[in-house]
């Protein structure tokens, strides 16, 4: 088998996303030790879990133009190594304040980092496949915060919360290096690409499967924001991801707190949803390629609907075996919906400006990101520290987003190719 190029670009790209997940979602296992030492409430760990998403959800859009224009090669490298740095110093905080500010320049690395490796599978796959390759690599979504709890789990009683961090930031070296060898702006650009590949991917772009649906083709950022789709976009992802960073930041302190697991139980349980999530978001792409081109969003709604309604379950159910297969399942279809709402930019926005394009659809799935901590801490805090009602405050935010999908997202075949004027060669 020839192991392609493309392949191995994205790779050293899944590779990357899954450290900076793992980076960045360390914080929620380490989150009752750092209560503990740092003196801080549900309130003020709310604004420790934002801090983050402020900087991301800030330089989603300036990474994304900085893609567009000096190629997102240059951009990964240098989110990399800027995140990396601050990882290892979260974990040498001292107070609230220094930790709030290292989780903020934390965000502003990693907030560079999407748009630019969007901007790489523009480059490097086409509409034929590029919802599949997408879906792959995000992937890491899930499948870093799983592989976090569990790492946590081992490094928490080793190194302690301090230490466990200096080991995380160590890892970026790594993407660095991978990063390197492997990922160029383009595959035009890559001279490891041999020619039967690069023939290949003119043919896929000119295949039926990558111009049956529309892209919205505008010479310029601003023009691309007149479009209702992305508003549409922007807001999905903000009111969705109030139901998955909720989850994704709360339910290790859930399962300690309110299902009273042990901490090696908590990283066992609270990786097993999102290993599922992991294989729901890897289908996703093909599913979404293969089966609902120009209808994705019934995909989304549907496993955003079944999804929600086993979340609820997880919340009214004592027995760890049937909650636990209640999280796995929601896992699997949440994530799903995940990965095919992000195959709609991929096929929707051009490739010239994929960058700034994704980056202010993330923006509003990271302001999402933002609000989450701060409301559901207060949430928590207004109902005695009960932490089972932000979990419904999650359910509410999946209600709305799953409406939004259902009657705000209008797909459209692209336009019939027009007849050639040029007459028969006899």
């Amino acid at each position: 088998m020839n192991f392609k190029t493309s392949y191995k670009v994205g790779l050293a790209v899944l590779l990357c996303y899954l450290v900076a997940w793992l980076d960045r979602m360390a914080i929620n296992m380490t989150i009752p030790f750092i209560r503990k030492e740092l003196d801080v409430g549900p309130e003020r760990i709310g604004w420790i879990l934002s801090a983050f998403f402020l900087g991301y959800a800030l330089f989603q859009i300036p990474g994304g133009m900085l893609a567009d224009r000096i190629g997102p090669r240059k951009v990964i490298l240098a989110a990399l190594a800027w995140w990396s740095v601050f990882t290892a110093l979260t974990g040498a905080v001292g107070g609230l304040a220094s930790m709030l500010a290292v989780r903020f320049l934390f965000g502003i690395g990693e907030g560079i980092f999407p748009a630019a490796v969007w901007k790489i599978i523009g480059n490097w796959y086409t509409k034929k496949n590029r919802g599949t390759a997408n879906a792959i690599i995000l992937s890491s979504v899930a499948f870093g915060p799983a592989i976090s709890s569990l790492l946590l789990a081992w490094f928490l009683p080793i190194l302690g919360w301090r230490g466990s961090f200096f080991a995380l930031g160590g890892a970026g070296v790594l993407c660095v290096l991978a990063a390197w060898l492997y990922i160029t702006n383009s595959i035009q650009d890559n001279p490891k690409v041999s020619r039967e590949e690069l023939e290949e991917f003119e043919r896929d772009s000119r295949s039926q499967a990558a111009n049956a649906e529309q892209t919205l083709e505008k010479a310029s950022f601003g023009q691309l924001l007149s479009s209702p789709a992305i508003w549409v976009l922007f807001f999905v992802a903000l009111i969705y991801n109030l139901t998955m960073y909720g989850w994704l930041n709360w339910l290790p302190t859930y399962l300690l707190e309110v299902k009273k697991l042990s901490l090696t139980k908590t990283g066992l349980l609270g990786a097993l949803p999102f290993l599922f999530g992991g294989i729901g978001c890897t289908l996703a792409g093909y599913v979404s390629d293969r089966w609902f081109r120009g209808r994705r969003k019934y995909l989304v709604f549907g496993c955003q609907a079944l999804g929600g309604v086993c979340l609820y379950l997880f919340t009214q159910i004592n027995d760890p075996v049937p909650y636990m297969i209640a999280q796995c399942i929601a896992g699997f279809l949440l994530f799903m919906a995940a990965g095919a709402i992000w195959t709609l930019p991929m096929i929707l926005v051009p490739p010239k400006l994929m960058g700034s394009g994704s980056g202010f659809i993330n923006t509003g799935g990271q302001i999402g990101g933002f609000l989450t901590n701060i409301l559901i801490g207060k949430v928590i805090e207004w109902n005695g520290n009960d932490y089972a009602t932000g979990f419904h405050f999650m359910l509410g935010a999946l209600v709305v987003a799953a409406t939004l999908v259902l009657v705000g997202i209008r797909e459209q075949p692209a336009p019939a190719p027009k007849p050639s004027t040029e007459p028969a060669l006899s």
